[in-house]
């Protein structure tokens, strides 16, 4: 398709929701500018997804850069809305349209507040747990070094939950091999599973004197968010979604050994010595698919540290209005914010879902909306707006040169 001249639309954000935006509006011939908080823009791709999906952070990475690496992207690395420029100072850009594809990096506060002291000391959330596990062996790595215990407790339910039982897991045993002179890394027990991985050694998990990590869901198998549920399934659909939501659990403790205890919920901490050493539980009832506490049910389960996996949302940003934890939109099919004109959310900013083909879905129906039906019809400043874009690159020490700076900040 031809060039728009005339049209120029700012992205918030190139992982998986803005890359997949990018590339409906350059096949359309509109030229975007990736404003990316990161020197690269792989987002949770990167930062989120367990190092030992290599297929699939390949696949992503590699689609990520064709499509910003594009002739129509002028790329701004190192740039983060809200602190190195504002909400006001973009749309004072004059660009076509705003696209917020800036993901949901922020996690949710955990319900009992007095854990909040122990943050980095015995108590941490999932996102800086996930980045610590994918970049903690690069040279380039500056960030805390976390020392994974025995008898972790982690609360959640989701695949991301799942994901950090697993971690635990295989750094664990990857340990306990090491002090016996067996070399085996994380990546490869995570593949093999951990009693595959033992049986070549002729070793057993009781032979580890290991307890594992315990997951804590405050509802019961069937109601854990693996695999969504449409709207309008039947019951015959629904049933089968749920049965399938309990042999993937089964599935991942067979392969990894965690303990799990589902309709239980914290209500408190429990400190020795000024440090947390577990946590206060209530058992619950399943009423309606919600967690109803049963009074007279309180016990105390202790553990060597918690983490904290019960989803993530946006950062708030100045200037954008939020209505709960999200964005303020008008629809989730639109992603259109309230209050603002001619800006959308995509992904997962607004679904609330970090499922890769739910953000990248999600982005592609807002950016062809927005190409097909709300481009102001008369155009802007295209050169004016890139003069100001190519002043803020300068800053950032970007050159336009998309594939030598992706080769320069490789990860190692």
């Amino acid at each position: 398709m031809a060039q728009q001249d005339n049209q120029i639309v700012g992205i918030v954000g190139g992982a998986v929701a803005g890359s997949e935006a990018v590339y409906q509006f350059t096949e359309r011939g509109v030229r975007c500018i990736v404003f990316e908080q990161n020197d690269l823009p792989y987002g949770k791709i990167e930062d989120g997804l367990p190092k030992w999906h290599v297929k699939q952070r390949k696949k992503e990475m590699e689609l990520i850069d064709t499509r910003i690496g594009h002739e129509l992207v002028d790329f701004l690395p190192n740039t983060q809305m809200g602190k190195d420029f504002t909400m006001e100072e973009l749309l004072a850009m004059g660009c076509s349209a705003v696209l917020m594809a800036n993901g949901a990096w922020k996690d949710r506060s955990f319900p009992i507040k007095d854990i909040e002291q122990y943050e980095g000391d015995g108590f941490y959330y999932q996102n800086p747990f996930v980045y610590w596990y994918n970049h903690n062996e690069q040279s380039s790595y500056t960030g805390e070094q976390i020392g994974v215990e025995d008898n972790v407790l982690v609360v959640g339910g989701g695949l991301a939950s799942i994901d950090v039982v697993k971690i635990i897991q295989v750094e664990l045993v990857s340990r306990v091999l090491k002090e016996r002179g067996i070399e085996m890394g994380t990546i490869d027990l995570e593949h093999k599973g951990i009693p595959a991985a033992l049986e070549e050694f002729n070793l057993t998990w009781d032979d580890l004197e290991l307890e594992g990590a315990y997951l804590l869901y405050r509802r019961n198998v069937r109601n854990m968010p693996f695999t969504a549920i449409p709207v309008d399934a039947t019951p015959e659909k629904e049933q089968k979604i749920r049965d399938t939501r309990v042999k993937i659990l089964k599935k991942a403790q067979d392969k990894y050994l965690f303990r799990f205890k589902g309709q239980t919920q914290p209500i408190g901490i429990i400190e020795e010595e000024g440090k947390l050493v577990g946590l206060r539980m209530i058992e619950n009832d399943v009423v309606n698919n919600k967690a109803v506490p049963k009074e007279g049910t309180e016990h105390d389960v202790y553990g060597s540290m918690v983490i904290s996996s019960i989803g993530s949302i946006p950062e708030p940003i100045e200037g954008i209005p939020m209505e709960w934890s999200t964005y303020d939109i008008k629809d989730e099919e639109t992603g259109e914010v309230n209050g603002l004109d001619n800006v959308f959310g995509v992904g997962n900013a607004i679904t609330g879902k970090g499922n890769i083909r739910v953000s990248r879905v999600h982005a592609r129906e807002v950016a062809v909306y927005v190409a097909d039906k709300r481009l102001p019809e008369n155009g802007v400043n295209v050169e004016a707006v890139r003069k100001k874009v190519r002043s803020l690159q300068d800053r950032a020490g970007y050159d336009g040169d998309y594939p030598a700076w992706v080769n320069a900040k490789a990860r190692g």
